[in-house]
């Protein structure tokens, strides 16, 4: 039910091969809305509401529609967010294949380590999907020149010739967060271009 507000969504949105336009990522924004809306008018499941209408915030804020943190979100809710997005990478997308189980897991579990998912929760959800429980912070995967999986999938779609906006729509996250991933990986491997970083990927096979 938390995506009754894709109804809302035209498919050619829905659908689309390809980074979506700031104006089309507005429309998917507002699904939560819609679905809230829709679920606040039925005596029967209003008290699902507000649940499914927060299933695209996150702990930092950085969510949507309505930016709330975690700490004044409902326990269910934190829980429905992280399943959300395992669901959405282990699902194939116009845009991009599944992603398998194990990168998926790692994928939730370096947002939880960066704060983006409330660790609690996330590590609830990757159990009942059948991975192991944390104990700890999350040990990221060093890449080649030391980079974390994050990294390496940020150069390689910049790489590929991304924009930084791109970038962002492709993995879920905000541009600044993108930019930030991108400033990490130019001191890392030591360059200060997109050109010499897509001659560095190449050479170290992270493109090929």
């Amino acid at each position: 039910m938390h995506e009754f507000g894709t109804t809302a969504i035209p498919n050619s949105i829905l659908d689309k091969r390809g980074p979506l336009t700031r104006a089309e990522f507005d429309r998917v924004e507002h699904h939560p809305m819609f679905t809230e809306q829709m679920l606040g008018r039925s005596p029967a499941l209003a008290a699902l509401s507000p649940v499914a209408g927060a299933h695209h915030e996150k702990a930092d804020g950085s969510g949507y529609h309505k930016g709330l943190h975690g700490d004044t979100t409902d326990r269910t809710a934190r829980v429905l967010t992280a399943t959300d997005i395992y669901v959405g990478l282990t699902t194939e997308r116009a845009d991009r294949p599944a992603f398998s189980d194990n990168l998926a897991a790692t994928e939730l579990r370096g947002l939880a380590s960066r704060g983006v998912l409330e660790p609690e929760s996330t590590d609830a959800v990757l159990v009942a999907a059948g991975h192991r429980a944390s104990h700890g912070p999350a040990r990221r995967t060093q890449g080649p020149g030391g980079l974390t999986g994050r990294e390496v999938e940020v150069l390689r779609l910049a790489a590929l010739g991304l924009t930084t906006r791109e970038i962002a729509d492709r993995l879920y996250i905000s541009p600044k967060t993108a930019d930030h991933h991108i400033q990490h990986v130019y001191t890392k491997i030591e360059v200060s271009t997109r050109a010499a970083a897509a001659l560095w990927a190449m050479q170290h096979d992270v493109v090929r």
